[in-house]
């Protein structure tokens, strides 16, 4: 059973092609926002059987440190920023039956192996990330995102397939590099170039630690 590298997007998966098709992965581009990205993962799914997904793309940064760090981020976990009641100060989860609806998910717990791994890596981080159906506009939504959740990097897709690998029992790992701050909208600001090439290496970085990881468990 091969591995799966998912990318939101054409360009944010060709310069990554190389490196995953020599370790053996398959490739899909499950297009850009949950819904799309749930919809082409279960559709893989359904007709695969995988032991591992790769989400890899690039995101915001809630807190400027991270794009300064020159690294590209490993997700220890996500969840849905804005799946509940929005109010003046943050999100309310939506209750039914007496139970909240289940909006995060771990990725990597803090005890494996693979922690030490990524602290000792050049290119490599873990961060804790939120998806969005809505990117933030503002960096007041972006502070208020990142206070009220405790995240670190803004994208679009990664809860989404961490649901679906979930329900089908398929391990998800997601890594992301950031080129620019959630909630900036003047792309002049934005470094997309940058972003690409450290989501390169550290993809590239990733690759060779995931099988000594293997290796040791």
């Amino acid at each position: 059973m091969n591995r799966v590298l998912i990318c939101p997007t054409a360009f944010e998966m060709e310069p990554l092609r190389p490196l995953a098709r020599k370790a053996g992965m398959d490739l899909l581009v499950c297009g850009v926002g949950p819904a799309q990205a749930a919809y082409a993962t279960t559709r893989y799914l359904e007709k695969n059987r995988t032991p591992l997904i790769i989400l890899a793309g690039i995101g915001g940064a809630y807190l400027e440190p991270l794009i300064a760090s020159r690294k590209a981020f490993i997700a220890k976990n996500e969840v849905f920023a804005d799946l509940g009641r929005c109010t003046g100060d943050g999100f309310e989860p939506i209750e039914i039956g007496g139970r909240h609806l289940k909006t995060s998910y771990t990725l990597v717990e803090e005890e494996e192996s693979l922690v030490e791994m990524v602290k000792e890596s050049s290119y490599l981080g873990l961060s804790s990330m939120a998806t969005v159906s809505c990117v933030s506009g503002s960096r007041e939504r972006a502070a208020m995102i990142s206070a009220f959740l405790g995240v670190d990097i803004e994208n679009m897709e990664g809860a989404a397939v961490a649901l679906v690998c979930k329900n089908y029992g398929v391990r998800l790992m997601e890594l992301r590099s950031v080129s620019n701050l959630s909630g900036d909208t003047n792309k002049a600001n934005w470094d997309i170039k940058g972003a690409l090439h450290l989501l390169v290496k550290g993809f590239g970085e990733f690759v060779e630690l995931l099988e000594a990881w293997q290796k040791d468990k």
